[in-house]
C-alpha cells in the first residue's frame, strides 16, 4: 500500500471542508477555537447569570463547565490568551544513556534487595542474643543447684 501526502492528515491541521469523505476524519466535528473576546464575553455572561439559568448559557454555547472554570483560572493567572507552548519532546535514547538507565535500574533493584537481606540478618543477630542469654540464664541455673 503507497500513501500519499493527499491520504495522509494530522490532526487539527485539515479544515473540516477539506477533509474527503474516504478519510479518517470524515464525518467527525472539527476541533473549535475560541477567541479571547469570546472566552472573556462568556465568562462575563455566565458569571452574570442567576443561579438555575447558567446551565442555559452554556447549552446555548455548547460548551460544558470544565471549559469556563480553566477560562476563569487563566483569565485570574493572567494567561488567558497566551499561547501554549508544546512540551519539549524526548527524543529516543542513545545506547549509552539506555545501558546507563538499565545499571541503574539493576542498582536500585540490588539495593533494595541488600536491604532486605540487612534487616533479616539484623533479626536473626537479636534473635540468637536473646538466646545466647537464655542460655547463659539456664547454664547459671543449674550450676546454682550442683553441690
Amino acid at each position: 500500500m503507497t500513501i500519499t501526502t493527499e491520504t495522509v492528515f494530522e490532526v487539527g491541521t485539515v479544515p473540516a471542508e477539506q477533509v474527503s469523505e474516504e478519510s479518517p476524519r470524515a464525518g467527525r466535528p472539527a476541533r473549535r477555537h475560541f477567541s479571547i473576546e469570546y472566552k472573556r464575553r462568556v465568562l462575563a455572561e455566565y458569571d452574570s447569570a442567576p443561579t438555575g439559568s447558567k446551565g442555559l448559557v452554556l447549552r446555548r454555547e455548547g460548551l460544558y463547565d470544565a471549559s469556563v472554570k480553566r477560562w476563569r483560572t487563566q483569565l485570574e493567572a493572567g494567561t488567558l490568551g497566551r499561547v501554549n507552548t508544546p512540551k519539549p519532546r524526548r527524543g529516543k535514547k542513545t545506547p549509552e544513556q539506555a545501558r546507563i538507565a538499565e545499571l541503574e535500574k539493576a542498582l536500585a533493584k540490588a539495593e533494595a534487595e541488600s536491604a532486605k537481606k540487612d534487616k533479616a540478618i539484623a533479626k536473626r543477630e537479636e534473635a540468637l542474643e536473646v538466646l545466647g542469654k537464655g542460655v547463659a540464664f539456664l547454664e547459671a541455673l543449674s550450676k546454682k543447684d550442683q553441690p
